[in-house]
């Protein structure tokens, strides 16, 4: 027993870890601000578990959702998520699982585009070829979903308790190709602006009116119209971007 209360207390010190850098990473870069969210939508209970929502705006680009799940025994996750809508870039998801002495996490990328030029194209090769930085960490399988042809890159591994660091680092590099691909980019106005919300927005009701992996657990627990609030007014944040 106390092995396992010593597990999760290292895999509740990698999820602070993993978040608290990601955050640090874009305060280097960005002005980053927590926003205010409804206590009720923010603390879903999903499965049995409490589930902790935080919502940052990142200035000139758009939502950040970060998630957490640490009061299980047996299974701890962090969620860190960019939806973009000031520019034209892709959705940037990463979700870390720690389950005792098991882990993994799923690094993506969903093409949410209004445009795919020669900045998007070279942005979202420059995902790709990542691949070979992950050559050290088994690939885990995937359940087929109608969103894998919007989902140009994921990267599913399970590494071992000895590369948490390793996995971490993962992260931010990974991080690190979104923001020079949103350095590289130029801002949306007009049009431009309300197309890419609705093509977000648009996402965010597709993933409940058809379903996802972990959206099917919300759906479940809160029912479809709680599951829109919390996708739309924090998780993705279509309300607080509205053109």
């Amino acid at each position: 027993m106390s092995e396992t209360r010593d597990i999760r207390k290292h895999n509740i010190k990698m999820i602070s870890k993993r978040l608290e850098e990601g955050l640090a990473q874009l305060g280097r870069t960005y002005t980053v601000r927590e926003c205010p969210t409804d206590p009720v939508i923010a603390h879903p209970v999903v499965d049995g578990r409490p589930h902790h929502a935080k919502r940052f705006d990142i200035e000139g680009v758009g939502n950040l959702l970060v998630m957490t799940v640490t009061e299980a025994e047996e299974n701890q996750l962090s969620s860190f998520v960019i939806t973009p809508y000031a520019k034209n870039l892709p959705l940037f998801s990463s979700d870390y699982v720690y389950s005792k002495d098991r882990r993994f996490f799923l690094l993506e990328i969903y093409d949410l585009s209004i445009a795919r030029d020669e900045i998007y194209t070279a942005g979202i090769d420059s995902f790709r070829q990542f691949a070979r930085k992950l050559k050290d960490m088994p690939d885990i399988p995937t359940r087929p979903s109608w969103y894998d042809d919007i989902r140009p890159v994921c990267y599913a591994k399970s590494p071992s308790m000895d590369q948490d660091e390793t996995a971490i680092r993962r992260f931010l590099e990974f991080l690190d190709l979104f923001i020079a691909m949103e350095q590289a980019s130029p801002l949306l106005s007009g049009k431009e602006l309300a197309d890419k919300w609705q093509k977000n927005k648009n996402y965010a009701d597709r993933l409940i009116d058809e379903g996802g992996v972990s959206t099917d657990l919300f759906t479940r627990a809160l029912g479809p119209e709680n599951t829109r609030r919390f996708f739309h007014e924090l998780f993705f944040g279509a309300d607080c971007y509205r053109p």
